[in-house]
C-alpha cells in the first residue's frame, strides 16, 4: 500500500484500532505517525496543528501508571464523543509491564479512538504486534544516500561511512553525523581496540555507556539516576557486531567492509583472532543483545560481555 492511499484510509477512520510504524527511530516513522494523528483527527497534513488539539496525547513517560493514565483518558471518554489519539513514540522501549496496561486496551479498544505507535518490532510482545497494522519503513541504496549527503555538504569520506552503516535509512545515517553520535562512536571503538590486548576496558564500557535513567519509585514518583543504560549498552554491541562482521569478511579475502574508518582495528583482529574466535565473539555480542532484549542489567550485561570475549 502506498503511504497516500494508508494515510487516506487513516482519515477516513477505515483502518484498525491500533497502527505500528515499524523502524529504528532515525526512519523517520515519528514524523509519519504523527502526520498520520493529524490528518486522524484535524484532516491536515500540518503536525503542528496538533500542539492545541485537546484529543490527541503523546506521552513521554513510559512508566506503568503514565502508561495507565494515558489510556484511562480516552477509555474513559462517552461513545460518540468523537476521535480520540494516542501516539506511543519508541513504544518497544516499555518495560513488560506496560506493554500489558497498553494490550488490555488493544484487546478492547474504546470506539472512535486510534493507537499508534512507533518502534522496532523485535521489541514489542507478539500480542501487541498481532492487533496492531504494521506500517514498515522503505530503504535506499546507500550509494543514494551518500549522494545526498554530499549534497547537504558532508565529505565525501564521512557520507560513505555513514550511508554504509545507515541500513538504507537516510535519517540514520544523517544522525550518525551528530556531535554526540561521533562521541560515543570514538569511545566505542576505543572500547573495541583495547579488547585485542591484555587489559579489557571494564571501567571505559561502564562509562561510555552511562546514561540518564528515569525510574519509578515504590510510591509512584520519577527520579533520575546515572547508570549504564541498555540503549548505550545495544548501541556498542551493533558496532561490535559491525565490526566483528567486516573481520570475518577480511578473513576470507572480501576487502568491501562497512567500517571504512577503522582498518587498524580490524586488521588487528584479524591478525590476532583466528575465524572460530571471532564467530565465538559474534555470538557473545549477539546473546549479550538479547539478554538486554529481555531486560536483563545492562552494567552486568557490560561485565558479561567483557568477561566472555577472548
Amino acid at each position: 500500500m502506498q503511504r497516500n492511499d494508508w494515510l487516506d484510509r487513516i482519515e477516513a477512520g477505515t483502518v484498525p484500532h491500533a497502527i505500528l510504524f515499524a523502524g529504528p527511530k532515525e526512519s523517520g516513522q515519528l514524523a509519519l505517525a504523527r502526520r498520520a494523528a493529524a490528518r486522524y483527527l484535524l484532516h491536515t497534513d500540518d503536525v503542528n496543528a496538533l500542539l492545541n488539539c485537546p484529543f490527541f496525547q503523546q506521552p513521554e513517560d513510559y512508566q506503568v501508571k503514565a502508561v495507565r493514565d494515558a489510556l484511562g483518558i480516552v477509555n474513559a471518554q462517552a461513545f460518540g464523543s468523537g476521535r480520540r489519539c494516542i501516539l506511543f513514540a519508541d513504544a518497544h522501549t516499555m518495560s513488560e509491564a506496560a506493554q500489558d496496561v497498553l494490550l488490555k486496551t488493544l484487546e478492547e479498544p474504546p470506539s472512535d479512538t486510534l493507537l499508534l505507535l512507533t518502534g522496532i518490532e523485535s521489541g514489542f510482545r507478539p500480542t501487541i504486534l498481532s492487533r496492531c497494522m504494521i506500517l514498515r519503513y522503505e530503504t535506499e541504496p546507500w550509494e543514494t544516500i551518500a549522494d545526498r549527503l554530499e549534497q547537504n555538504g558532508v565529505s565525501r569520506e564521512q557520507a560513505t561511512l555513514a550511508a554504509r552503516l545507515s541500513d538504507g535509512i537516510y535519517g540514520r545515517a544523517k544522525a550518525m553525523l551528530s556531535e554526540e553520535a561521533q562521541a560515543f562512536r570514538r569511545g566505542a571503538l576505543d572500547c573495541i581496540a583495547q579488547l585485542a590486548s591484555v587489559s579489557k576496558p571494564y571501567a571505559a564500557l561502564a562509562a561510555l555507556c552511562t546514561d540518564t535513567i528515569k525510574e519509578e519509585g515504590e510510591d509512584g514518583s520519577v527520579k533520575k539516576t546515572k547508570k549504564v543504560g541498555p540503549a548505550s549498552v545495544d548501541a556498542f554491541l551493533d558496532l561490535l557486531l559491525s565490526i566483528l562482521t567486516d573481520v570475518l569478511r577480511l578473513k576470507s579475502g572480501i576487502r568491501d567492509v562497512r567500517n571504512t574508518d577503522c582498518a587498524k582495528i580490524e586488521t588487528k583482529y584479524n591478525s590476532t583472532f583466528t575465524t572460530a574466535q571471532i564467530q565465538g565473539m559474534i555470538q557473545v555480542a549477539a546473546e549479550a543483545k538479547e539478554m538486554l532484549a529481555y531486560k536483563a542489567n545492562p552494567a552486568m550485561t557490560v561485565d558479561w560481555i567483557l568477561a566472555k570475549l577472548p
